[in-house]
C-alpha cells in the first residue's frame, strides 16, 4: 500500500493500493481509444493489450530514463510496432535519435514483444502517468556522499556506508516533497506546520494527562477552569472522563479495603478506606473537602450503596451498636 498527497503542501488523502496511478492511466488510454472508435460500445484496447501497455508504461522509466519519461509515454504495440506520445518536437528528434538504443533495451526485458520499430506522434502525457513517474523520482543514492564508520570490519563498513546513503538520499527525496525530519524525536518524518509528528504530539498529550490525572487525584475538588491553568487544551467531556475514571478506581480501591476489615479489622485499613471515601465523594459530587462528613452522608453523596455498611464495619468489630 502507499499514500497519496492531495495537494503540494502534503495533507494525505485516502490510502490507496500500491500501483493504483498505473491502472488510472490504463483506464485513461482504454477511454481516449474508445471514445475515437466509430462504435462507442466496444474498447480498441483488448485485455492481453492492456497488459501489454501496462508493463510497458510501468517500465518505461527505467528503460529512457526519467528526464525523457516525462516527455513520452507508449500508447499502443501493433505487430512489433511501439506507438508513443510525444510532448513536442524537440524531443520528437530526441526520440529518433535514441531510438536505436531504446528498441534494443525493450527486446532486451520483453523478447517476447519483438519490438522492431518505434512511431512518435505528438499528444499530451496523462496526468496518471505524471504521477506515476514523480512517485519514482527520487534521488539516486549513489550520488550521496559517504561517511566513514568505525569499524576494522571492511564488509560491515560497507554495508552501513550503503545504508547511510540510501538514507540520505530517502531523506533528501522526502524533503523535496515538503517532508522533514521531526524535531522532536528525528525518528520519523512529518510535513506539519510545526515540525513534530503525530506520535510525539499523542506522547506529549498523554503525557499531559498523566499529568493532570495525577493532579486532580490529589486535589479532586479542582474545577475545569482551575485544571485549565495545568492544560489549556483539556476539554469538558475529557475532564468528566477523566473524574470518572479517578471515581471508578476510588470505588473500586473502597470496595477492596473493606474487604480487607471484613476479615479482620485494622484501623490502619479503616482509616486508609475513608480517606479514600472522601475523595470519591469529593469526585462524584465536585464538594470542597471540608463539606464532606462520612457520618453524616446525605443520599445524594453516596456513589455506592454498600458504604453504610462499610462504615459500620468498625462498630461491628469493637461490639458496639451501630447507629
Amino acid at each position: 500500500m502507499d499514500n497519496r498527497k492531495q495537494s503540494g503542501r502534503g495533507r494525505i488523502n485516502a490510502i490507496k493500493p500500491a500501483g493504483f496511478t498505473l491502472v488510472k492511466a490504463l483506464h485513461g488510454f482504454r477511454e481516449k481509444n474508445r471514445k475515437a472508435s466509430d462504435d462507442k460500445s466496444r474498447y480498441l484496447l483488448g485485455a492481453r493489450e492492456m497488459m501489454v501497455l501496462g508493463r510497458l508504461i510501468n517500465s518505461w522509466k527505467d528503460v529512457v530514463g526519467l528526464q525523457l519519461a516525462h516527455k513520452t509515454c507508449p500508447t499502443r504495440l501493433i505487430r512489433g510496432c511501439l506507438y508513443l506520445n510525444v510532448s513536442d518536437s524537440q524531443w520528437m528528434q530526441t526520440l529518433l535519435f535514441l531510438k536505436g538504443t531504446i528498441i534494443e533495451k525493450l527486446n532486451q526485458l520483453f523478447p517476447d514483444m519483438k519490438i522492431h520499430e518505434i512511431i512518435g506522434r505528438p499528444g499530451e502525457i496523462s496526468a496518471a502517468v505524471e504521477e506515476m513517474l514523480a512517485d519514482a523520482d527520487w534521488p539516486d543514492w549513489h550520488q550521496e556522499k559517504a561517511q566513514s564508520f568505525p569499524t576494522d570490519d571492511a564488509e560491515m563498513a560497507g554495508l552501513l556506508e550503503r545504508c547511510q546513503r540510501k538514507l540520505d538520499a530517502r531523506l533528501r527525496g522526502l524533503r523535496q516533497r515538503g517532508f522533514e525530519l521531526c524535531r522532536s524525536c528525528e525518528a520519523t518524518v512529518t510535513d506539519s506546520p510545526d515540525g513534530v509528528c503525530a506520535v510525539c504530539v499523542f506522547a506529549a498529550r498523554e503525557k499531559n494527562r498523566a499529568e493532570v490525572r495525577a493532579l486532580v487525584k490529589e486535589m479532586p475538588w479542582l474545577m475545569l477552569d482551575e485544571v485549565q491553568e495545568f492544560d489549556e487544551q483539556l476539554s469538558s467531556i475529557e475532564f468528566s472522563a477523566l473524574k470518572l475514571g479517578l471515581l471508578e478506581d476510588a470505588l473500586a480501591f473502597v470496595r477492596e479495603l473493606a474487604t480487607e476489615l471484613a476479615g479482620e479489622f485494622s484501623e490502619a485499613i479503616d482509616h486508609q478506606m475513608r480517606k479514600e471515601m472522601v475523595r470519591a465523594v469529593m469526585l462524584y459530587t465536585g464538594c470542597m473537602p471540608d463539606e464532606v462528613d462520612l457520618d453524616h452522608l446525605h443520599p445524594e453523596q453516596i456513589p455506592d450503596p454498600e458504604w453504610p455498611v462499610y462504615l459500620n464495619l468498625k462498630d461491628l468489630a469493637t461490639g458496639e451498636q451501630p447507629c
